[in-house]
């Protein structure tokens, strides 16, 4: 008989992911590498409120952020019409879905989830120049999309509403215990943080002589990238974050056919 094949998943919330690889008979250890604040600073939360109902767009970068927002808005506000008329973008799938449980849809979200491909889908769904537009960004944002929407002649203003930061994992963690002895056939990552953290851990995350030696899946050219950085190598990579296409590089790295 066959051996079942095992997945590390790193992401806080691991989920979805987990619930389809279990249907496929894949296994899965949850260890997450990072950890999200949900915070704000109230100086910034104050200035950004004050402007609420003039933005012409509000973009989001991540699930985090729509949670994150969302979170602080509805304190200080107690009609979701207080977001006046803007019109709202999505980095991806995942992030729109998320902003449907607010009872809001996004008018664009792009094809491929980069922050330059959201600014020209904006930018291609009308002339950007002038308008202002808010975007909701975590700690660790790049300048991509400011970059691309100034390129544009909007005026953009940010406010940031979470933090991403390393996750130390125990020793005696249990999850941790597991993949030291039994390794896994594929290990997951969401982004550089949480390349970075498996780094930061590795001395307790050290595999075991017998142990087997996981194939890497990363989220996005970023993620792959970092895993490049630190002298590993990617076995395949999501073409988005859905649960549905990282489940799909998962198995498509383990050599578990979707047929």
């Amino acid at each position: 008989m066959a051996k079942s094949k095992k997945v590390l998943l790193t992401r806080e919330d691991n989920s979805a992911v987990a619930e389809i690889l279990k249907s496929k008979g894949v296994g899965a250890i949850e260890l997450p590498l990072v950890k999200i604040n949900l915070q704000a600073e109230e100086d910034e939360l104050r200035d950004v409120f004050a402007e609420m109902g003039r933005y012409d767009w509000l973009t989001f970068s991540s699930v985090n952020g729509v949670r994150g927002f969302f979170g602080e808005f509805l304190k200080s506000f107690d009609d979701i019409r207080a977001l006046g008329i803007a019109r709202i973008a999505c980095v991806g799938e995942a992030t729109a879905r998320e902003l449907k449980k607010y009872f809001l849809r996004a008018d664009v979200v792009p094809e491929i989830s980069t922050a330059e491909n959201m600014a020209q889908a904006m930018a291609d769904y009308e002339t950007l120049e002038n308008l202002k537009i808010l975007c909701i960004i975590g700690n660790l944002a790049g300048n991509e999309l400011f970059d691309a929407l100034e390129k544009n002649r909007a005026i953009v203003d940010a406010l940031e509403v979470y933090k991403t930061e390393i996750a130390r994992v125990e020793k005696d963690c249990a999850a941790a215990a597991e993949f030291r002895k039994t390794g896994a056939d594929a290990v997951v990552f969401a982004s550089p943080s949480a390349v970075e953290g498996f780094a930061k851990n590795a001395e307790n995350l050290a595999l075991s002589a017998k142990a087997v030696r996981p194939k890497i899946v990363a989220i996005g050219a970023k993620t792959a990238a970092a895993v490049e950085k630190f002298g590993m190598k990617v076995a395949a990579q999501a073409k988005n974050p859905s649960p549905e296409a990282v489940a799909e590089a998962v198995l498509s790295a383990v050599g578990i056919s979707e047929k």
